[in-house]
């Protein structure tokens, strides 16, 4: 058959058709599964990105001076070679990225979006990017042997819901709730008591949280509690979540005399006037007496015992920090370490008229959110009383690892949290009012998350 024949006659024509529609058809599929197969590795991407951003944020709170500290880049780069990412080049804050190879980039804080990512400003949120070349297989024909592909990841700390936590182990009424008092949180309560009593709830108390978490059991003697505690739970992962605060370095006793002072090398009370403090060491203690008016600058204060009183009993010892009725105490961004070995914090119930307490822990920094800190070693019980009702207002976690808390505070605080061995929550009354513990949950203020939380993807 001759070649003008074969074109002329129909089926020639169909045959080189056909040809050309399957040429086409064979390209359009080469694209679809070269599409497929990017699509499914920036899937993989992101996972990638995902456990590498949550893994470098664990360890920057340890990167201490150091913006991108090794142990931050190792736990990224080995969270990456998990998810079968190796060789990856690191930059930082938004540098330029190579165009070949493996780059992962960390930024805190994050910068990619600009003005656009609600975290731009929070210092403890990490920023990972990851972008990698894809190999293209049917797309080579048309000059294309690879594409970038990359993916983004925001990772910090997130509150895992619970604000107030008993670290008692074995011992009965690791939480009370004592006969008229009333307790009402947006977050939950953990105890960790295993005993059979561990928490207990007595004659006309309330007790009201999203959750209540016993390791042990509770008894109800006539308490309204309107969401059931679940008990028998396991040991929580870390038992005391706060564990990870360190006590500041040890300094020499203040010499301050007089107003406006930076320590002080006994007990300071103060009585009638108006005074100003200053961060610094504080050796036995702060005593904030009557129609006493004081401001506290931010920062930390050092309290510590040189007496421990009557046998060791901490009758006539000093140390801690004392507020006392009637006084006016000031202090925003203030964090209060009781050093010990003795000494408690006490705060009473200020005058409707003629006093008020406003303490209100920092909101960045190594004790970003923490308001009173005892030390381990310190078994010292504390007294926690306040309501908004005489112009008292706490807000900051209150942590004492090894002591009983009597605790009943009202207010208008965004944010409080309690963790402590014992935990008593006592009536308290203004008048002839009966006013309600409570504990909010609104970490607004604190841009690198609450202080009792878990790290996870945020963006």
């Amino acid at each position: 058959m001759g070649i003008l024949r074969f074109f002329k006659e129909e089926n020639g024509e169909m045959t080189i058709l056909a040809s050309m529609g399957m040429v086409v058809i064979l390209g359009f599929m080469g694209l679809a599964l070269d599409v497929g197969n990017v699509r499914y590795a920036k899937g993989k991407l992101q996972s990638a990105a995902d456990a590498a951003a949550v893994a470098a944020a664990v360890e920057y709170p340890n990167c201490t001076g150091q913006t991108y500290c090794a142990a931050m880049q190792n736990a990224a780069l080995s969270s990456l070679a998990e998810n079968g990412i190796t060789g990856a080049s690191i930059v930082t804050n938004c540098s330029t990225a190579s165009t070949s190879g493996v780059t992962l980039m960390l930024n805190t804080p994050p910068c990619l979006l600009g003005t656009s990512d609600p975290n731009r400003n929070k210092t403890n949120v990490l920023e990972v990017a990851v972008t990698e070349p894809q190999p293209l297989y049917f797309a080579r024909v048309l000059g294309f042997g690879s594409f970038n592909i990359s993916a983004r990841s925001e990772a910090g700390k997130v509150s895992n819901g619970n604000c107030v936590y008993a670290l008692d182990k074995t011992g009965g009424n690791a939480i009370t709730v004592d006969a008229l008092a009333a307790v009402n949180a947006t977050c939950g309560m953990v105890d960790e008591s295993s005993a059979w009593n561990a928490l207990s709830c007595n004659v006309l108390a309330v007790l009201n949280a999203p959750h209540l978490s016993v390791v042990g059991g509770d008894q109800n003697f006539l308490c309204a509690v309107p969401k059931a505690p679940t008990t028998g739970i396991a040991m929580p992962s870390p038992a005391d979540p706060l564990s990870y605060l360190t006590p500041p370095a040890a300094t020499s006793c203040g010499t301050s005399k007089a107003s406006p002072y930076t320590g002080a090398a006994s007990q300071l009370t103060i009585l009638l006037g108006s005074v100003t403090l200053n961060p610094g060491h504080y050796c036995g203690g702060i005593v904030v007496g009557p129609l006493a008016n004081v401001t506290f600058n931010p920062g930390t204060y050092d309290l510590s015992s040189t007496n421990c009183g009557l046998l060791g009993t901490g009758l006539l010892g000093d140390g801690g920090l004392s507020i006392d009725l009637l006084s006016n105490v000031q202090g925003n961004g203030v964090t209060f370490y009781n050093r010990g070995p003795c000494g408690s914090i006490t705060t009473l119930l200020s005058s409707v008229s003629l006093g008020a307490v406003n303490l209100s822990a920092p909101t960045t920094g190594q004790y970003a959110g923490i308001l009173f800190y005892q030390d381990p070693q310190n078994t010292t019980p504390a007294t926690l009383l306040g309501s908004l009702a005489v112009n008292t207002k706490l807000e900051g976690a209150d942590y004492f690892p090894s002591a009983l808390v009597n605790y009943a505070v009202s207010g208008q605080a965004r944010y409080n949290m309690l963790v402590a061995k014992d935990i008593d929550f006592v009536l308290l009354t203004v008048g002839t009012n009966k006013q309600t513990t409570a504990f909010a949950n609104d970490y607004t203020a604190l841009p690198g998350g609450p202080p009792i939380g878990t790290w996870g993807v945020v963006e």
